[in-house]
């Protein structure tokens, strides 16, 4: 159980900050040797290591930006309207190229900001990473895109498409790769809360949805779920024991052996069907 639930967090947490730091990194050292090719076409020597600190510089605050604007790209492509969505971007785009700007002059101003002021800084670090900010933004914008479930937006009330239902009485559906798949409820083992989404673990097997783990806690069917802590919910009647680990904590264990964490704050929610 511990090496699962390490796992799992790893997977959530460790493993995307593992990857954007290691994309990020990619990003640099690319930027460094385009620098230095472009340099060399114009007969002027730089040095590598000073061009190659420079770029990771320039990306590391980029990588330090990345949950704010995947954050906001998520919320802007929740707008219904084309054009909404479009203004949000013109109006986040300068937005973080000058968040970009003030978080760079902040930290490394002690070491490429010799003899200038802050202020003073603040113009050429604009004017020289300006094309790297609209491409950095952009990817970024073309990451959340492709992250989501299908690789498509959640379609708001004024789609005209095919619209896939996100919580009917018999069960829940998820999008991945086109196709849209309807786990009931009666197969649904537990959910797990995966960030922004939620992950539902049924038959041995997951699928991730594109909906919080608290809009669910609201929707599913009081009398077959319940919710045991902030990151889980079970059905009721996959439950097979519940094992009391002391101080008001206790474990919920599944009729395949599966055994997650009771919080003592959620216990109420498993009194009436079970002795906790």
């Amino acid at each position: 159980m511990a090496a699962s639930t390490a796992g799992r967090l790893w997977a959530r947490h460790a493993m995307p900050v593992t990857i954007g730091a290691s994309i990020w990194a990619v990003l640099a050292l690319a930027s460094a040797l385009q620098g230095q090719i472009f340099a060399l076409y114009h007969g002027q020597a730089q040095d590598w290591w000073s061009s190659l600190g420079y770029s990771v510089a320039v990306f590391s605050v980029w990588g330090a930006l990345t949950p704010v604007v995947l954050k906001a790209a998520a919320w802007i492509a929740q707008r219904p309207a084309l054009v909404s969505r479009i203004a949000y971007h013109l109006l986040c785009l300068p937005a973080f190229v000058a968040a970009h700007m003030l978080v760079f002059v902040v930290l490394y101003w002690p070491v490429y900001g010799t003899g200038l002021s802050p202020v003073e800084m603040a113009r050429p670090v604009l004017l020289a990473n300006l094309d790297k900010a609209v491409f950095a933004y952009l990817a970024l914008v073309a990451l959340d895109h492709f992250r989501r479930p299908g690789g498509r937006r959640a379609r708001g009330p004024e789609s005209h498409d095919l619209a896939v239902p996100t919580a009917p009485v018999e069960g829940l559906w998820s999008r991945a790769g086109g196709i849209s798949r309807l786990t009931p409820y009666r197969e649904i083992d537990w959910i797990a809360a995966a960030g922004d989404y939620a992950e539902v673990h049924a038959n041995g097997s997951h699928r991730l949805i594109d909906r919080s783990l608290s809009s669910l806690a609201e929707e599913l069917p009081p009398g077959e779920f319940a919710r045991i802590h902030r990151s889980t919910i079970v059905r009721l009647d996959r439950v097979r024991e519940v094992r009391g680990l002391g101080r008001g904590d206790a474990s919920v264990v599944f009729h395949n052996g599966t055994s997650l964490r009771l919080s003592r704050r959620y216990r109420d929610n498993l009194a009436a069907h079970f002795p906790v």
